[in-house]
């Protein structure tokens, strides 16, 4: 299991708790408004353009992103889409050919969460807090979260010193702006327009002409062992310490895992990728744990 993977399916139970737990599935968040399409512009160390497609309250998601890239005076250009129902993740890269598909980790986690007892939820709701915030403490940062109005739209803005700050749909994970600072890269994304009267044509949610997804057996078999295992822990009264003792080496994302994210084969963008994701599921646990 690479690293890249590893930290994907963890990142998956760190957002898998939404504010106030009160829905049978607590990390479901439904959000706003039932449609929508928002336009993003990039800036930074990326430059360039994105379109985030939502249907059906966000059960549905389509991603389009255009951007390049210049480090030391060379350009990468990247265009990706990337798409997800409630039963898969497909990843497509426009400019290798190529395409992925995966389990939502999600819905591995609600198959493992209805076989708890009512006890063993209670352990989960609060092992999920308390491993909020000793991520939050192994990462080295210091989280504040304040409310703000972008766009007309009332927002939460989560700051973790040192590293992003981002605002949000209140309550939800679409982001409306977020400013990263990593690995001496800086890049922010904008959004320009948020259209929720617009119908969303089908055909975003089309796969790519001449690419298919392929279906990693052995990864999936990974992920569906992983996430039992962290269900299994985090259901005990220590389930928190059981999860840090076994993520600690993979989710520490200080500048000294930088060497060890470039054995594992991860680019400067994809490195960077992955930190912002961590970052957001980092503040999905933020908002939960202050509910």
């Amino acid at each position: 299991m690479n690293m890249r993977y590893l930290l994907g399916v963890f990142m998956g139970i760190l957002v898998s708790g939404s504010p106030g737990w009160s829905a049978d599935f607590p990390w479901e968040v439904q959000l706003p408004f039932k449609e929508a399409t928002i336009h993003y512009q990039l800036k930074g160390t990326e430059q360039g353009e994105e379109t985030l497609y939502i249907k059906d309250y966000g059960r549905l998601r389509a991603k389009y992103h255009k951007g390049a890239t210049t480090v030391m005076g060379m350009s990468t250009r990247t265009e990706t889409v990337e798409m997800q129902d409630p039963d898969w993740i497909f990843t497509y890269d426009l400019v290798a050919k190529t395409g992925s598909k995966s389990t939502n980790p999600s819905k591995l986690f609600k198959q493992e969460y209805t076989k708890l007892s009512s006890s063993e939820k209670k352990n989960f709701e609060k092992n999920a807090k308390v491993l909020g915030a000793g991520m939050m403490a192994q990462m080295g940062g210091s989280v504040t979260r304040t409310s703000a109005t972008f766009m007309d739209y009332v927002c939460d803005v989560v700051t973790i010193q040192g590293m992003s700050t981002s605002t949000v749909f209140q309550g939800t994970d679409i982001p409306l702006k977020s400013e990263i600072s990593m690995m001496g890269m800086m890049n922010s994304t904008i959004a320009t327009k948020v259209d929720t009267s617009t119908a969303i044509p089908e055909s975003v949610f089309s796969p790519p002409s001449g690419i298919t997804a392929e279906l990693d057996l052995q990864a999936e078999a990974m992920m569906q062992g992983t996430i039992q295992q962290m269900v299994s822990s985090l259901k005990e009264p220590d389930g928190a310490v059981k999860m840090q003792q076994q993520a600690q080496g993979a989710t520490m994302m200080m500048p000294e895992r930088q060497k060890a994210m470039e054995l594992d084969g991860m680019s400067g963008e994809e490195q960077q990728e992955m930190m912002r994701q961590m970052r957001e599921a980092m503040e999905q646990m933020q908002k939960m744990r202050q509910q």
